[in-house]
């Protein structure tokens, strides 16, 4: 299963192109240097990085690689959970770039928020990224990349915009509204971490028993 999540990240890295990413990251460090939006883009930044993980499944149709692992001495849960587990290492990625663009934006002193309401903007973007990763995963093997590309822009769309929202909202806030949005947003994020990993396991059954029934 560590191979198969090896070829899905050669694949993503060889078709994002490393460059790109770099030159982005580049970017924003020094945004967060000269602005305050930095340090919005940088926790949102972990989000995005879930959308460089599932462009594996683009490169599984144009390759036919989906055939090849019919013949594999691996379970169609294995193969699965391969997939899943290279969207969570690209995840991973993010909320190391993440904290580097947040450290840069703190140490220059141009955070928009307070540390700890920058950590819970964190965990809420990391919660999306998982949420995404759990919805969008079976739209992809049910409809295949091409046609669940319409659903990755739209779910993107959807969660981008409540991250967004989020952060406005803590950044205009007044110290009483802030103060009782930092409470909310507090319980709301707990609430909201305990569904998103209670459907983690559910999303990979319905993934499986999807992929289990393709024929190639």
């Amino acid at each position: 299963m560590t191979g198969l999540i090896k070829y899905d990240l050669l694949q993503i890295c060889g078709g994002v192109k490393g460059g790109f990413v770099a030159v982005y990251l580049v970017f924003m460090a020094v945004l967060s240097i000269v602005s305050d939006a930095g340090s919005m883009f940088s926790y949102i930044f972990v989000f995005l990085s879930a959308i460089f993980g599932i462009a594996s499944f683009s490169y599984e149709e144009s390759y036919h690689w989906d055939r090849y692992t019919t013949a594999l001495p691996v379970s169609i849960r294995q193969l699965v959970l391969a997939r899943y587990g290279s969207v969570s290492v690209c995840v991973g990625f993010g909320i190391v770039a993440c904290m580097l663009l947040g450290a840069i934006s703190f140490a220059a002193g141009n955070a928009a928020v307070t540390f700890s309401d920058w950590l819970v903007l964190l965990v809420q973007s990391l919660l999306c990224a998982i949420l995404y990763m759990e919805i969008l995963i079976p739209l992809m093997y049910r409809f295949g990349a091409e046609k669940g590309r319409i659903a990755m822009l739209i779910l993107f769309a959807a969660l981008f915009a409540a991250l967004s929202v989020v952060g406005t909202m803590a950044e205009e806030a007044t110290l009483e509204q802030l103060a009782v949005l930092d409470i909310s947003m507090k319980y709301i994020t707990a609430g909201s971490a305990v569904v998103v990993l209670a459907l983690l396991p559910v999303s990979v059954s319905i993934s499986a028993a999807i992929r289990a029934k393709k024929e190639f």
